[in-house]
């Protein structure tokens, strides 16, 4: 034992499964054959009690006396047959005739004076005999009949039945095992392709995937979910490299700025308090720049994690656009906002409030920091079936044909020198694009230089189970 579970606990999952399912179909097959080894033994031996008591119900019933009962070959031919035999005895238990076969027993049965018809199993010697007594009274007698059952029929059954079920036993045994290894090999086929993805992935990199299974047992479903992780661990993985990338290049300039105007001042610029004022205004600009830029790779990285429906909030969009332009008038009293929508249409989108504000806001700011002569933004908003259609138009200086597919990517300007004028950094619509499409929406621009920019948007509409 002390040399078996170690060894079971080493062995490989497939050998484990093998002996497993091994012990237990034999276990299972053990007591199911006891249990049925058991009944027939039963039935057997109640069958051997019945055809004794029959025996004596018959010599009982042809013998009217003692002479009769002797004369009687017939009966005895039939007893000898089933291998039996029969002892006549007087009051005091002396042995007056006995009939046997060649197949009956030479125990000695001892004498046990009954008061009536009685069937017992004896052992005697270590085996098993069935002996049946009853009072035998005549006009001139007065005795007892004894039927002895060696139990031939029985012990030949049962040696045969024990013997049968060994053999099974064995057969089962191996079979069982040989099944349950087979079994175990097909079935652990999807965990070693697994074990063999996972070392591919640690030496190639995140981009192996396992073949996507078909099948739904618990099997196909690890594949499918570790496809899953790896997509997001992959995704996960990208966005913090295009971080560290994004942050790393756009950061170069200004820290560069920075360490200019510092080293200047570490030579001789300390001392010329207009040098001294114009280094620290720049520095103190850059430093404030930098500050926004990093908010804003750490917003689109936020945005970029949204998980579609993740704690089933929804958003009136016509309470928040009114929001947004109530806040915007504050900032910017010269400017007109007109918002067109179907006041008796209810506009409820599956979006964080929060995170809708945050896309409305980043629009409206680049509508009115890119306006020309026109201080202007038009609002609409229209419903169908399925979508609530947003449109945010502005009458500013536009954008050109060739970088209009490019405006939603990140650190893209149209024109850099003017956009760091006035303090873009090419972040704002990619966090838009990132917070709309994590909502399963869709946002696109159309211009023309000069005539000002739309930006469309489309949400799924919120239906609750009882609409």
């Amino acid at each position: 034992m002390k040399i078996t579970i170690p060894w079971f606990q080493k062995s490989s999952l497939k050998i484990k499964w093998s002996v497993g399912a091994s012990v237990a179909i034999f276990l299972t097959f053990l007591i199911f054959g006891f249990l049925q080894y058991t009944l027939i033994s039963r039935w057997l031996l109640h069958d051997e009690a019945a055809s004794v008591s029959q025996v004596l119900d018959d010599l009982n019933d042809r013998g009217q006396n003692i002479d009769d009962l002797l004369s009687n070959r017939t009966l005895f031919q039939q007893v000898l047959e089933k291998g039996q035999s029969i002892r006549i005895l007087d009051e005091d238990g002396k042995v007056l005739l006995v009939v046997k076969s060649i197949h009956t027993t030479n125990a000695k049965v001892p004498f046990v004076p009954v008061s009536g018809k009685m069937v017992s199993l004896t052992h005697i010697d270590d085996k098993k005999i069935m002996v049946g007594r009853s009072p035998f009274h005549s006009p001139s007698f007065n005795g007892y009949i004894e039927v002895i059952d060696p139990l031939t029929r029985y012990e030949y059954l049962m040696r045969n039945m024990l013997f049968v079920m060994m053999i099974a036993g064995c057969v089962g045994l191996l079979l069982s095992a040989f099944l349950g290894f087979m079994m175990a090999k097909n079935f652990l086929k999807p965990l070693k392709k697994l074990s063999s993805t996972m070392q591919n992935i640690r030496k190639k990199g995140f981009q192996e995937r396992m073949e996507p299974s078909r099948s739904k047992d618990e099997m196909g479903e690890l594949t499918n979910i570790f496809n899953e992780m790896m997509d997001q661990i992959e995704q996960s993985f990208k966005q913090q490299k295009r971080f560290v990338e994004d942050a790393s290049h756009e950061l170069r300039t200004p820290v560069q700025v920075m360490e200019g105007h510092l080293n200047l001042l570490n030579r001789w610029g300390k001392n010329d308090p207009e040098i001294l004022d114009e280094s620290l205004q720049a520095s103190l600009q850059e430093l404030s720049r930098m500050k926004k830029l990093v908010e804003e790779l750490l917003g689109l990285s936020r945005a970029e994690e949204i998980k579609i429906g993740a704690n089933g909030e929804t958003a009136d969009l016509v309470k928040v656009v009114k929001r947004v332009i109530r806040n915007f008038k504050m900032i910017h009293e010269g400017f007109e906002f007109k918002f067109q929508y179907d006041r008796k249409q209810s506009y409820p989108i599956l979006i964080n409030e929060n995170h809708l504000e945050q896309v409305l806001v980043i629009v409206m700011d680049n509508a009115i920091k890119y306006s020309a002569s026109i201080a202007k933004v038009d609002i609409s908003l229209k419903a169908t079936a399925e979508k609530a259609c947003l449109k945010i138009k502005d009458y500013g200086i536009g954008i050109p044909q060739e970088d209009l597919p490019h405006i939603f990517h990140r650190f893209y300007r149209v024109d850099k020198a003017r956009s760091r004028e006035k303090g873009g950094n090419g972040l704002g619509l990619a966090i838009a694009k990132q917070l709309v499409e994590g909502y399963t929406g869709t946002i696109e621009a159309k211009s023309a230089v000069g005539e000002g920019t739309e930006i469309l948007f489309s949400f799924p509409l919120y239906k609750d189970q009882g609409s």
